[in-house]
């Protein structure tokens, strides 16, 4: 499977993530990472600048818009994107922090 870079937020500035976590890698970045409803692929996002646990919205690194549809998930593609991604861009360790931001338990930190 393919692995592309995405258009960029000026011409694609909101993305509804299906499936989605939100991970945190060993150097303190955050990223969405699920199907994107427009086209069915997986993706994971730059690092997130905000996000709302409420209206289940965040803004990355490039401006772009993430939705949070639906419940928390994965997918076979998600999981195969993710990998390649850590591979890239040599990550080693990474925790899955949706329930945490969630729950609002994480009140230091700006996301």
């Amino acid at each position: 499977m393919p692995i592309w870079r995405p258009r960029p937020a000026s011409e694609l500035p909101r993305i509804p993530l299906s499936r989605w976590r939100l991970f945190e890698t060993e150097d303190g970045s955050r990223h969405f990472v699920g199907v994107d409803m427009f086209d069915s692929s997986g993706r994971v996002s730059s690092p997130i600048v905000t996000f709302d646990p409420v209206t289940l919205q965040g803004t990355t690194q490039t401006r772009r818009i993430y939705e949070l549809v639906g419940r928390k998930g994965s997918s076979s593609k998600v999981d195969y994107v993710w990998m390649r991604w850590c591979e890239l861009y040599e990550v080693t360790s990474y925790t899955d922090v949706a329930e945490r931001l969630l729950d609002g338990a994480d009140d230091d930190d700006p996301t």
